[in-house]
């Protein structure tokens, strides 16, 4: 796939396809850092380039989540679907100007390395490509995206969650947020890593805090809600097993009838025709 037409360039921001060949800001990768924003159907791994000396690192991410990861990080693709979405590169010096300015601040320090659950620059995302997908780039719009994007990492990133939010539990509110996106996403693969990039913690302190709010580790709540969908779809219809075990999350049917036992207590099929309920009868 092509880059973006005529590549987008200002002297703070830069974008380019992902999977694109190179960004001419690595060469001075300590003033820069990249938002890696992937297309659906696109996975995206982040690792260590280059010296020794850097202490390895790595991160998958795909739609939903962006990741946000130092310049001279290797960004490749998994998959070679289109579209690939992009990866937005932004000048630290205006990070630094944003949040004195704006914010009142004179440090300014984003952590790398992480994913996060974004919605609003998945669509700021997608809005720099459109306006830019048939037309020459404007620098005074280029500008504004860079404050956009300057601000919200600012403002949402500017300190690790754990530093933030020393708690042992969650609130209502992020546990919503938790419980929203597994009603959003249950036939994904969600793993503990994408709950805990919601709220922008580390997994093990949201692992933590989500059992001592709820009572159970996340995995457990994870695997209940699939049951409960999957238990919805057996008695109130006749899709076949195959099919519900990818509506609620499980990769093959075998597994799905494994877990469904062991949780249940009898399979899916036995469950089906002690509950199913004829729509004339509802």
């Amino acid at each position: 796939m092509e880059q973006l037409h005529r590549s987008l360039n200002l002297q703070y921001l830069r974008c380019h396809w992902i999977g694109a060949s190179g960004t001419d800001c690595a060469q001075n990768s300590a003033q820069w850092i990249l938002c890696i924003i992937p297309a659906d159907r696109t996975t995206v791994h982040a690792t260590t380039a280059g010296s020794s000396a850097r202490a390895d690192q790595h991160l998958s991410v795909s739609a939903p989540f962006i990741a946000i990861v130092p310049a001279w990080a290797r960004v490749e693709l998994v998959n070679d679907d289109d579209p690939r979405g992009l990866v937005v590169a932004l000048r630290w010096a205006r990070l630094r100007e944003t949040a004195r300015h704006a914010l009142g601040t004179t440090t300014c320090e984003i952590p790398c390395w992480f994913k996060a659950w974004d919605p609003f620059l998945r669509e700021a995302g997608d809005t720099l490509s459109a306006l830019h997908a048939n037309s020459s780039p404007d620098p005074g719009c280029l500008a504004a995206f860079a404050d956009v994007f300057a601000l919200h990492l600012v403002h949402r990133y500017g300190h690790t969650a754990d530093t933030r939010d020393t708690g042992t539990s969650l609130t209502q509110s992020k546990l919503s947020v938790v419980e929203h996106f597994i009603g959003e996403h249950i036939a994904q693969n969600i793993q503990i890593e994408d709950l805990a990039a919601l709220l922008h913690m580390s997994p093990s302190h949201f692992a933590r805090a989500f059992k001592n709010t709820t009572g159970h580790p996340p995995h457990f709540y994870l695997t209940t809600e699939r049951l409960r969908l999957a238990r919805s779809l057996l008695s109130k219809g006749s899709l076949p097993l195959i099919d519900i075990a990818a509506r609620v999350g499980f990769q093959t049917q075998q597994h799905f009838t494994a877990v469904f036992h062991r949780y249940v207590g009898c399979t899916p099929r036995a469950f089906r025709i002690a509950h199913y309920v004829p729509k004339d009868q509802a």
